[in-house]
């Protein structure tokens, strides 16, 4: 059956083989990257408001309504992240 195979064929079909599956599982990564990097730009985001709203010693009601809305895109970024849905 292998008979008109030389070893240039089999080295051949073994290196596309281990490319396709290195592929597969590079944009696997690159998503979960992606995501981890939605993660950071969210908690930073949120850091940088509670550093705000903190600054002046007084926390007023529509700066908590904003503090609970950047808590939840933190929430849904860690969701989307650990692959339950948002």
């Amino acid at each position: 059956m292998f008979e008109n195979f030389d070893w240039t064929a089999i080295v051949t079909i073994v290196l596309g083989l281990i490319a396709t599956v290195a592929g597969s599982f590079w944009l696997k990564a690159k998503g979960k990257l992606a995501q981890i990097v939605k993660l950071g730009k969210e908690a930073v985001e949120a850091a940088e408001y509670f550093e705000k709203i903190l600054a002046d010693n007084k926390v007023e009601k529509s700066e908590v309504e904003q503090a609970k809305k950047e808590l939840k895109d933190v929430r849904d970024a860690f969701k989307v992240l650990i692959g339950k849905s948002v």
